[in-house]
């Protein structure tokens, strides 16, 4: 079979179990989840493991589509009026996942390392299956307003928070270390990837304004998340940071911003419908069985630990009861930021890397299956959705 008919086999798979999923009120994006996961390799393989391979740029342009709406809530007008709140529930519930996960598991394995390195990528929260159920049920209100600017400054505290614990863990196995290079790292990847993105977009905003023609509106902003996407990868940096910023720009400088943004959305379904279904593509239900009781800690731990943090920041902050309540759930699902930083990890660490880039699997699995239905639950529980 050819990439193309990949795609094509893809495509409609995911379109038909979506649209029965519909019936049973559940969201597209657990449609798309288990399509992959039963077209993919764990089990019929109609999509082998060589062409999933491939495929893989598509995630990476789907994340920093996300990504680029993602930094459209980070107007300054705006970020005037939520920018400490937001700060500050960002980090309760990113810090309280990290401490909440590394006690549980330090508690049942005894091992710090592992429980540390594990922890610390269970601040992450996946925006793409946030903002599509957003999307999908057309959601406005002040708690959607909150989930999408938590989500979005999420990755940044997630990263700071990754960094941080990689040094530990690294002082812990080896005795020394660096304290230039972990300092540097995690500010080389955070800042090079805000300037990437803010001279991109300050490119992207001129031209935008020179060019009149009405094709350019179809043609230049998908051009310039290409260009943002691929030169972080280049560098190193993070793409959905480098989108972030990129979106950030256009959207404090750009008087054609709302215009950009809208165009760009209404050219993204199909990404989106293909990110996802590669992510559950991925998912190997054999890994389930291999971490048993450490697998189902690590879920409900997190769980925990999103919902406390959330809660704790939203009163600190005095936001509404409704926000207290329900902010914590819509943060559950974990996919492509987290698996990417286990990835990283199985490279820095080898001597745990299988058993982190497992468990991750394996939480991303259950995460992103129940994930979108608790977001959708809450926001249609605070009147700010309806059922379609």
């Amino acid at each position: 079979m050819n990439i193309i008919l990949s795609l094509g086999i893809m495509s409609i798979c995911s379109v038909l179990v979506s649209r029965i999923l519909k019936k049973f009120k559940l969201p597209a994006v657990t449609g798309y989840l288990i399509a992959g996961l039963i077209i993919g390799p764990s089990f019929t393989e109609i999509v082998s493991h060589e062409h999933l391979e491939y495929l893989s740029f598509i995630s990476d342009i789907a994340l920093g589509i996300i990504a680029f709406h993602i930094g459209e809530s980070f107007e300054l007008s705006e970020m005037k009026k939520i920018g400490k709140n937001i700060m500050i529930i960002t980090f309760f519930e990113s810090f309280m996942a990290v401490i909440v996960v590394f006690t549980a598991l330090r508690i049942f394995t005894g091992d710090t390392v592992f429980s540390l390195l594990v922890a610390a990528i269970a601040a992450a929260t996946a925006p793409a299956a946030t903002i599509m159920v957003i999307n999908e049920y057309k959601s406005r209100g002040p708690l959607t307003n909150t989930l999408i600017s938590v989500v979005a400054m999420d990755d940044l505290f997630c990263i700071i928070l990754y960094s941080i614990s990689v040094a530990v863990a690294q002082v812990l196995t080896s005795g020394n270390i660096s304290v230039y290079n972990a300092i540097m790292t995690p500010v080389f990847e955070i800042f090079g990837a805000f300037i990437t993105g803010v001279l991109i977009g300050i490119v992207m905003s001129w031209l935008m304004k020179k060019m009149k023609a009405e094709m350019m509106f179809v043609l230049l902003p998908m051009s310039f998340v290409l260009m943002a996407v691929g030169i972080a990868l280049t560098y190193g940096f993070s793409p959905l940071l480098t989108c972030v910023a990129l979106g950030a720009t256009i959207a404090n400088i750009s008087n054609k911003s709302h215009r950009i943004f809208d165009t760009l959305e209404s050219m993204s379904p199909h990404i989106y419908l293909l990110f996802f279904t590669i992510s559950g593509m991925h998912l190997n239900i054999g890994v389930l069985k291999s971490l048993g009781l450490v697998g189902i800690i690590y879920v409900l731990a997190r769980a925990a630990g999103k919902y406390t943090g959330a809660f704790l920041g939203s009163t600190i902050t005095k936001q509404s009861k409704t926000i207290r309540n329900y902010l914590g759930v819509g943060l559950l699902p974990e996919a492509g930021v987290a698996i990417g930083l286990a990835s990283v990890c199985a490279g820095e660490f080898p001597l745990y890397g299988d058993k982190v880039m497992n468990l991750i699997m394996a939480a991303v699995f259950v995460y992103e299956l129940i994930g979108p239905l608790c977001a959708k639950k809450v926001l249609i529980k605070s009147g700010e959705a309806k059922e379609n």
